[in-house]
């Protein structure tokens, strides 16, 4: 159980590791910023918004490879303290691009 709880952390940091490089080195910039907002994103720096989604895709990477680290001490709580800050900042992040939508603004 423990190596399945420890590849689940490493998992996930490897998957959100690649989407955010692919953020920060996307060439159609357009497209990524469709992939993550619903709404009109007319008049908006792509490339910026690309970018710090990408480094913070990539910091939620890191989280993940700490509670990996975490597992190996105390199984399950890594994992568990890992998501709680993991959703946190997600919706930092949401709150961050829809309140402050005028900081990415060309």
């Amino acid at each position: 159980m423990k190596i399945i709880i420890i590849f689940i952390d490493l998992l996930m940091a490897t998957v959100l590791f690649f989407v955010g490089r692919f953020f920060i080195k996307s060439r159609n910039t357009e497209r990524s910023v469709l992939f993550l907002s619903l709404g009109d994103y007319t008049g908006l720096n792509t490339e910026k918004i690309c970018r710090v989604t990408g480094k913070r895709i990539k910091t939620w990477a890191m989280l993940f490879c700490l509670g990996g680290i975490i597992d190996f001490i105390k199984l399950g709580a890594g994992i568990i303290i890992v998501s709680v800050f993991f959703i946190i900042l997600l919706v930092f992040h949401l709150v961050d691009m829809t309140i402050n939508r005028d900081k990415y603004r060309v």
